[in-house]
């Protein structure tokens, strides 16, 4: 009898002790690990200096024209610099160009005077470019590989479910601070990051006089970047659809766009000319 008591009470324990272990909540320190090795081992992930995919696509004005557009995109990134470039072949929009070279960025115009929507959100909130968060793991210079460096903080927010899929929640935080709120989200399964958030409020205009001022609304800004269809390229788990999609609710109405690509192409180690990452010279 004595004996079938201790056995118990050991099995409780035993059983306990797993529950407890499978309980226990990841930290955010932990899946920010998980992920980098979800891309690939520490020793893969070294051995590319530089990465370049190329993809093609559509962009598509949901709220003013309903237009789509066909056309390619490219990312190119070497250390701590990076590129994004999209090419879709019309005159009503050109496209977008995005580069940081290390030390300043640079945000492409549409046209000889102005920047698209995006291109003026991403000027506004240059610090997207050289945190290395704009085009996730399909850059070098992809900013949870850099934390010890950048100093920027992840917080977990918790776990929430992205098309019918678990995911944690992590909010990113720049040292120094910054306008916009930055959430990551990482498929509980695979701890591939699989969509970047990016969301900013401007306060409401103030009128000349006091009742003027409730006339006007503020402006909420939300940018999402959305990465799947994971597959090995040389070595790394590397998305192979990218998404992205803009909106705005404010004074003006409501803006929304959506570019789908698929990315194709995979190149890594190659030279790369340094004006690839700079301003166009005039």
């Amino acid at each position: 009898m004595k004996f079938f008591i201790q056995s118990i009470v050991i099995f409780s324990m035993i059983s306990f002790g797993i529950m407890s272990a499978a309980g226990q909540k990841l930290t955010a320190d932990e899946i920010v690990s998980k992920h980098l090795d979800s891309i690939g081992t520490a020793e893969s992930r070294a051995s590319i200096k530089s990465l370049i995919a190329v993809g093609a696509g559509t962009a598509k004005f949901i709220s003013t024209k309903d237009q789509t557009l066909d056309g390619r995109i490219v990312f190119a990134s070497e250390d701590v610099k990076n590129f994004l470039g999209m090419n879709m072949n019309s005159i009503f929009y050109s496209g977008e160009n995005f580069a940081y070279n290390g030390t300043d960025s640079y945000i492409g115009f549409v046209n000889p005077s102005s920047r698209s929507v995006l291109g003026n959100f991403v000027q506004s909130n240059r610090s997207l470019l050289s945190d290395g968060l704009v085009g996730g793991v399909l850059s070098t210079s992809w900013a949870l590989g850099r934390l010890p460096i950048s100093k920027a903080k992840v917080s977990i927010q918790g776990q929430k479910k992205i098309d019918g899929k678990e995911v944690y929640a992590l909010s990113y935080a720049r040292k120094g601070g910054g306008d916009v709120d930055i959430v990551l989200y990482f498929d509980k399964a695979t701890f591939h990051h699989v969509r970047t958030e990016y969301s900013r409020v401007s306060s409401a205009a103030i009128g000349l006089r006091p009742e003027d001022s409730s006339k006007f609304n503020e402006t909420r800004y939300k940018v999402s970047e959305d990465f799947g269809d994971f597959k090995t390229e040389g070595g790394l788990s590397m998305p192979h659809t990218y998404r992205i999609f803009y909106s705005t609710i404010g004074e003006r109405g409501t803006t929304e766009i959506e570019w789908k690509f698929v990315i194709s192409e995979f190149s890594a180690n190659q030279k790369l000319d340094p004006s690839t990452f700079s301003a166009p010279s005039k």
